[in-house]
This record gives structure tokens, C-alpha cells and sequence, in this order.
């Protein structure tokens, strides 16, 4: 880290910023103001896929967002019956040289009367393949089609995507031109926006065009099972906390439970304790709210954005911690800037912090383990040469997806998750733990809330303290005050001495490689505590 590009205590007095207007999922333009009140997540339809290459594999419905399969390999999939993985096709044709049609009125139906439109799933029992011309083919009248009558007469309407996926491989496929199935090796998935078919459906076909094959066989079609996201709170009840009996947080730094409170009205050392940011960030307040959120940056050509941390737990003169945190909450509001995201890498985001290392006479911890590659121990270990005391500790960051810049409708969504290093992870880098179904946009704040409970240490001990790690560690998160994720089998630390130390509000692009762009994001409503917080009341 090059410690030049960061300051602390810079003060950028900024009027209310507009943002361009950026699609909302659905084809209407969505607009975002630091003045507006906090809108409600932007609609995104759920099931999209895409054949430029971000979409299915065997293991991911969408490498994109990271949305795994239930079944991996071949997909998922609903039968004519609504069975999962059933047997039964919704249609079923012959397949030979040339155009084929294929009789979907059923599932058309379907479709239009529930209005959830997931998608054909084709698979075929023959081991050779069949190639089919796809929604860019050079030849148009070969291109997927479907032909729905109704009441108000006959709509033609072309294929929005036609993926494959292979259960050989981790990569997704352009299939844009060309797609194929064959029976246990390839499969696909083609989706229409029948959006504008709102009466029953007299008869619906689907029309593919066959460009090769070995011998004529059969196509079967069922209907897609993809899985599911969740984009904020949506409908689902959010757990209220803490912060609940304070509008817009005020008065609950003085609250029993809660270790810290506040905005970034201060960004010196003497309410974050150790790191900054980079000169460009600015503090801009917020006249719905009250408070100054913090508009960051991670610089095109860099890797970092802020490092500021609240520490918890300082060091003695004798070098080993004042005192010990096993358990805390801590909760911070995220917002992505129209220029956000990556094609590169993934990012680190804000979380906990219990590397330790060594106290430094200048009042801060110098990590020597749980980030940058370097594997924790969760040992206090005796450095004679230096003649202090070393903690082997780990960070417990938060990390975001990438983009693809491939077309994908899903590209303004970000998968999100945890970036933990623990003593049981398979390499000397952290464990990437995505939060399952859960993603966040551009556009509007996100609460985010991760509780953290050190793992227990048992006997036999060593000379120095050092035990054994129990796996009863637990990390729980909720987004816009909804869980996200559990995990109960942590191992962190070996000493008693080691806990939490801190709350890392840290933005990393990667890795190693530097943003290909200029990436901002934004900060806001920081709060440590005791017990769980949930998000901040905006009602007066």
C-alpha cells in the first residue's frame, strides 16, 4: 500500500450531487440524488439470464451474480407435472436438418396466467449434438422465434437470449450465434419477453432452426427452475434493533450497549483511530437524514479507496492487548455510484478486523498476518529478535462482485459477501463467502449489519497461553435488516488474549491489479455495539 494517496481529516464542503439516470431492469430510466429520500431497491426481473458469456456454467445459473444451481451439471428444470427434475416434457419434437416447430401452448399459458415467465430448458436424449442458429445468426429468418396466438391475434417475438452451458466446464459460453444440446454434455436455456401477451393463449410455437447434426433425434422441452435473488429488504419483514427507538440515529451513541456511533462529519485520527483516504473523498451532508456521508473512491490505476478503522482494543506498554472483544454488531450504509464496478476484479468492503500483530509505541496495531496472502495462525508468538509480542490474527472483510460488460441485464447487480480469513482456509488467501441470493445495485443505500462471535479456545495450553481453536465461531449478517447469511464453525484465534479488534471500513479493488476506471461509492451511519442495531429509523 502506498500510503502517499491517503489523508486523513480531508474536509470537501460538496453541495447535493445528481447522478445520470441508469436503467432500472425493466427499460425505465431511474434517477439518483443525494437529496432524495431513500427509495425502495430498483426492480430488476428475476430469472434473466444471457448467452454473451456471464451467464449459465454447471455449477452457476448466473456467473454473473453467482447464483449457483441446485442441481449442478446439468441445471434445473420443472416438468409438465411441476415436478423438480422431472421426466415429463412440456413438448417434445423431431429434430432433423432445417427449421422445427414445437407446440409450447401449455407452458405459454403458464406463463401469461401466473405471470412468471423463467424460460425453455432443452435437453436432448442423443449423445450427438444438435447446433441451432442463435438470436444473432447472420441468416435472420433462422434465429429463435416465438409465435403466440391469442384473442388479439398473432405476435411474433424474437429470442431475448439462448445459452448453453456444458457439465465439463466452470465457463460460461457466448452462444449469441450458435447454441447446442446433446444429451448429458450440452443444454440450454432460451427466454422470450411475452410481457405484452396478456389474454390466453390459443396456440404458441416455438421455431429453431437446426444447422448440423449427425442423425435426425428428439428435442425435449421443459421449463426453467432457475433460483432466486434478493435485492434489499423487498417485501420480507425487517428486524428492527437498537436503532429503532432513535430517528436517524440520534441520541444512540449514548445508548449502554453501543461501543461507537456516528457519521463522517470526522475523518481525523481522532474518531477513526488508524488508516484514510484517498485526497479526492469528500463529506457531504445529507438534508434528509442529518448526517455527512463520506463519498469515496477507488481511483482508476489504484488499488485502494479508504482504510479507515474504528479501533476496539488497543495494546499495553508490555505490547499485548488492554482488553479482549469475542462479540460484537457492527453496521454501516453502503451506496454505489453510477460508475461503480469492475470487469477485473472483485472488491474488498467494510468488516471486522481481528489481525492484531504487534503494538506499535506510536498507538496502533502493525498487522503481520490475515490479509494480503499471509494466512493467519491465531497464535501469540514471541518475535526474540525484535523482543515483543506478535499476534497472528485474521480480517473478516466484506468483498462485491464484478461486472461483465458483456450486455448482461444483470450488470448494474453485484453479488456480495464476505472475504474471510480464518485458520481453516484452503491457501494463504482469504475465503471468498458469498451471502447466498443476495445482491445490491447502484443507485440507493443499502443497511448492512455483520455480528461477529470469536470462536472458544480449549486446553491443552502452551507456555505462552496458546491453545486449542474450537470451530464455534459465528459470523451472521443481515442486509436492510434482513439475515443474509450464517455461518456457526469459525476458527479465528488460538490465544485468549486475541478478539476483535477493530471495525475495517476498507475499499480494495482485487488482488493485486488496479480499477480500470474511476469508482466511487459512499458511506454512512457507522455504529459498534453490543447488541444488534438493525437499521436507522428515517421516521420523525
Amino acid at each position: 500500500m502506498d500510503r502517499r494517496e491517503f489523508v486523513v481529516g480531508t474536509v470537501a464542503g460538496a453541495s447535493a450531487l445528481t447522478f445520470p439516470a441508469c436503467w432500472d431492469g425493466i427499460g425505465n430510466a431511474a434517477t439518483t440524488s443525494s437529496t432524495a429520500a431513500q427509495p425502495e431497491p430498483l426492480e430488476f426481473r428475476q430469472f434473466q439470464t444471457w448467452d454473451g458469456g456471464s451467464g449459465p456454467s454447471r455449477a452457476f445459473w448466473s456467473r454473473k451474480l453467482l447464483l449457483p444451481w441446485a442441481n449442478p451439471g446439468r441445471g434445473d428444470w420443472l416438468d409438465a407435472k411441476q415436478a423438480s427434475q422431472g421426466g415429463v416434457p412440456y413438448a417434445a419434437g423431431k429434430v432433423s436438418l432445417g427449421p422445427i416447430g414445437l407446440d409450447v401452448t401449455s407452458l405459454v399459458n403458464r406463463w401469461v396466467s401466473s405471470g412468471v415467465n423463467r424460460g425453455f430448458y432443452l435437453r436432448s436424449g442423443e449423445s450427438w449434438a444438435f447446433t441451432f442458429a442463435g438470436r444473432t445468426h447472420s441468416v435472420v429468418r433462422a434465429r429463435p422465434q416465438l409465435l403466440v396466438v391469442s384473442s388479439s391475434g398473432t405476435k411474433v417475438i424474437e429470442c431475448s437470449c439462448n445459452a448453453m452451458w456444458s457439465p465439463s466446464t466452470y465457463q460460461s459460453k457466448d452462444s449469441r450465434g450458435t447454441f447446442m444440446v446433446a444429451r448429458g454434455s450440452w443444454f440450454a436455456a432460451l427466454q422470450f419477453d411475452i410481457s405484452l401477451i396478456t389474454e390466453p393463449v390459443l396456440n404458441a410455437t416455438l421455431s429453431l432452426t437446426c444447422l448440423s447434426l449427425k442423425n435426425a433425434g428428439t428435442l425435449d422441452i421443459f421449463e426453467l427452475n432457475p433460483p432466486e435473488f434478493r435485492n434489499g429488504a423487498v417485501t420480507l419483514m425487517k428486524r428492527s434493533g437498537l436503532a429503532d427507538k432513535f430517528p436517524f440515529d440520534r441520541g444512540l451513541s449514548a445508548h449502554p450497549s453501543v461501543v461507537f456511533a456516528g457519521d463522517f462529519s470526522d475523518i481525523s485520527k481522532k474518531r477513526w483511530q488508524t488508516g484514510g483516504v484517498v485526497a479526492t473523498t469528500s463529506q457531504v451532508k445529507d438534508p434528509n437524514t442529518g448526517s455527512t456521508y463520506l463519498r469515496g473512491l477507488i481511483p482508476r490505476g489504484e488499488t485502494v479507496g479508504c482504510t479507515l478503522e474504528r479501533t476496539i482494543v488497543g495494546g499495553t506498554s508490555a505490547g499485548v492487548p488492554v482488553k479482549t472483544e469475542t462479540e460484537l454488531y457492527g453496521r454501516y450504509y453502503v451506496f454505489l455510484e453510477e460508475d461503480w464496478g469492475s470487469e477485473i476484479d472483485a472488491n474488498k468492503m467494510p468488516g471486522w478486523d481481528g489481525r492484531f500483530g504487534w503494538w506499535s509505541s506510536t498507538g496502533h496495531w502493525e498487522n503481520t498476518t490475515g490479509n494480503g496472502g499471509s494466512r493467519p495462525t491465531g497464535l501469540k508468538v514471541r518475535n526474540a529478535k525484535a523482543n515483543r509480542w506478535e499476534y497472528e490474527g485474521a480480517s473478516m472483510r466484506g468483498h462485491g462482485g464484478t461486472r461483465s460488460n458483456d450486455g448482461n441485464p444483470y450488470d448494474d447487480l453485484f453479488w456480495i459477501g464476505s472475504y474471510m480469513y480464518h485458520l481453516d482456509q484452503e491457501g494463504p488467501y482469504g475465503e471468498s463467502i458469498r451471502w447466498p441470493g443476495i445482491v445490491v445495485g447502484k443507485g440507493r443505500w443499502y443497511c448492512i449489519e455483520q455480528y461477529i462471535k470469536m470462536n472458544s479456545i480449549a486446553g491443552p495450553f502452551d507456555g505462552t497461553g496458546n491453545g486449542v481453536a474450537i470451530k464455534d465461531g459465528e459470523y451472521r449478517v443481515w442486509v436492510d435488516g434482513v439475515q443474509a447469511y450464517e455461518r456457526t464453525n469459525f476458527r479465528w484465534r488460538r490465544h485468549p488474549e486475541m478478539g476483535i479488534q477493530g471495525f475495517w471500513l476498507n475499499w480494495y479493488h482485487g488482488g493485486m491489479v488496479p480499477a480500470p476506471r474511476n469508482m466511487h461509492f459512499r458511506m454512512d451511519a457507522v455504529v459498534i455495539a453490543r447488541s444488534y442495531i438493525g437499521p436507522r429509523n428515517e421516521r420523525l
